[in-house]
């Protein structure tokens, strides 16, 4: 069966958009300066169709993940008008494949920690437009076993560059945009054989409309697409370059004025390459010191 021999390279795949830095709406919104930020993301999504070379090979292809990252952030005024956010990021979870891929198996621990320092530019547009530039770097520490199918920690490192620009129409509406190019060094360690897996750039690009609805509460309607991320294991070139488009629709709601929760339903809408995601929750708490 052609499923059979999918399972092997699944693996090479990356899972759960994990490799990416998706963006919440109103992530790029510039902190005070002086400001510290701590926020707890959970991320829950459910995968049952497994996609090859543009066919659907699988409806019984079961991945689930339970997702969790920590995250700090410390706001430094460098101008009246730029913001620098350096933070650090630390995701940890759960993983389990059942059905036609069970073999995959299930794995728990911690994530590759991220680094991240976003420069921030109010512009002076009519209503306060904002460019940002983020570099991220994934640094290779976190759970991996080369036996295991599925792995939380990639054993390599990987940087990510994502230019954002935020267009406010109005004061109460505004477009999020984010480009991300994505790159990795080889993981030497891949596989029961320990061969060397190769990645090519990662590319995503994100939108999302934003209307405030109140002062606390604004909704989002938006997603994204992403392309590359194409594998070699031991120079046998996999044919799995990634090509994902999604949606996602967000709310956001100010308990109190340095108190934020927000919460995101989403679903892949076109699967080129891996599992498609049928359903996901992503839920966030935003607290501002």
């Amino acid at each position: 069966m052609k499923i059979i021999r999918i399972v092997p390279l699944l693996a090479t795949l990356p899972w759960a958009h994990s490799q990416a830095i998706e963006v919440a709406p109103g992530d790029y919104e510039p902190l005070p300066a002086g400001a510290d930020a701590v926020a707890l993301y959970y991320q829950h999504a459910e995968r049952k169709a497994l996609y090859a070379d543009g066919d659907r090979v699988s409806d019984n292809a079961r991945l689930k993940s339970d997702v969790g990252i920590l995250r700090y952030i410390h706001a430094v005024g460098l101008a009246e008008n730029l913001v620098w956010e350096p933070q650090v990021l630390l995701p940890f979870g759960y993983l389990n494949a059942s059905g036609d891929v069970g073999a995959l198996g299930d794995t728990h621990g911690i994530g590759d920690p991220i680094l991240a320092a976003p420069l921030k530019w109010t512009l002076p547009t009519t209503h306060g437009d904002i460019f940002s530039l983020a570099p991220y770097l994934f640094v290779p520490v976190g759970s991996y076993d080369k036996d295991d199918a599925l792995n939380l920690g990639e054993n390599r490192w990987r940087a990510t560059l994502q230019a954002a620009y935020i267009h406010r129409f109005t004061p109460r509406l505004a477009l999020d945009t984010v480009a991300e190019a994505s790159w990795v060094s080889s993981n030497n360690d891949f596989g029961p054989a320990g061969v060397k897996l190769e990645e090519d750039t990662r590319y995503e690009y994100q939108m999302a409309l934003r209307y405030a609805l109140t002062e606390k509460t604004s909704v989002a309607l938006g997603g994204g697409y992403v392309t590359g991320a194409a594998t070699t294991v031991d120079g046998v070139d996999q044919h799995n370059r990634l090509s994902t488009s999604y949606g996602r629709l967000t709310v956001s709601h100010f308990i109190e004025p340095t108190l934020q929760v927000q919460a995101q339903l989403g679903q892949d809408f076109e699967v080129e390459e891996g599992f498609k995601e049928r359903a996901r929750l992503n839920l966030r708490i935003l607290k501002v010191f």
